[in-house]
């Protein structure tokens, strides 16, 4: 028996955490965006048995009584159906939901989001490029257009967006209809040196626990395109940025949101353009996101 256990993942839908799989990249198909993030899931799962170790040191965090389940990915007979595919995730993610557990959705491509989303919950989206463009297709979601093709009445904050990304029209809609903290913002936040691993220390984590403080008593889900990381640590998705989040920020970020979201989306891994940086990188989000609600090592 090792005596450095790692994750252990059972089938089903009943684990403290359940990992749904969403392997679809149609919203990126009708933004003609380079497809291949159908393949993200399966590609993901590769690497959560070697992510750990259930006994953290560097946190002094015990996740060894918490149950990982995988209920699969999400199918229907028509798997070219946007809007049936998003309904049945909706149907899974409500049943964990009820069940008090929390959701991991893994895409595909970032349009997956509107399967996870109810009224009652409050949106964290970190997004390099946020899905607020017009629809040009009837109210068909896109990866692009995603935000104004939902018919939910969506309470959202954008966070780690670059906004010289947008037109005059887009960033009134973000200061008009959402919240938002660009990634420009977050460069002019003033860092912080603790010894506690606790206290915040990166910029982006800074203002991320202002965002978690504000929304005290919301429900929240925390909703992350990889394309928002500096693709140095993170080269396998379509869209790659420069000068985005870096890794230690959003290690920090998924830390902190995992002690206070009900749910949790990663979406935009493309394996077909690279798959071990990224897939491994992914994997210790999740692994992050679980973490910060283990028990405290005595």
């Amino acid at each position: 028996m090792s005596d450095d256990p790692r994750f252990k993942i059972v089938e089903g839908i009943d684990g403290d955490y359940v990992i749904i799989g969403f392997p679809h990249h149609i919203g990126a198909k009708r933004d003609n965006v380079r497809i291949g993030q159908d393949h993200g899931p399966d590609s993901l799962r590769r690497f959560l048995p070697r992510i750990g170790p259930l006994r953290n040191a560097e946190y002094m965090k015990d996740i060894s009584n918490f149950i990982v389940s995988d209920y699969g990915n999400i199918h229907v007979d028509d798997d070219q159906n946007l809007e049936k595919l998003l309904e049945k995730l909706n149907q899974k993610v409500k049943i964990v939901h009820n069940k008090n557990h929390i959701p991991i959705v893994i895409g595909g491509s970032k349009d997956c989001v509107f399967g996870v989303l109810s009224d009652d919950l409050h949106v964290i989206s970190i997004n390099h490029i946020p899905d607020i463009q017009v629809p040009y297709d009837g109210n068909k979601p896109s990866i692009n257009s995603g935000l104004r093709a939902s018919t939910s009445k969506i309470s959202i904050t954008y966070f780690g967006y670059d906004n010289s990304k947008l037109n005059q029209e887009q960033e009134n809609y973000i200061n008009e209809k959402c919240n938002g903290i660009s990634l420009q913002k977050i460069r002019q936040a003033q860092k912080a040196f603790h010894q506690d691993l606790e206290q915040q220390v990166t910029q982006a984590g800074i203002l991320f626990k202002q965002i978690l403080t504000n929304l005290q008593g919301k429900r929240i889900h925390i909703s992350i395109s990889l394309e928002a990381i500096d693709s140095a640590f993170c080269p396998g998705v379509s869209r790659p940025c420069v000068q985005g989040l870096q890794v230690e920020e959003i290690f920090e970020i998924v830390y902190l949101a995992g002690k206070f979201c009900v749910g949790l989306d990663i979406t935009d891994y493309n394996p077909t353009i690279e798959d071990y940086r990224t897939g491994f990188l992914l994997g210790n989000l999740i692994y992050y996101f679980i973490l910060s609600k283990g028990k405290d090592i005595k």
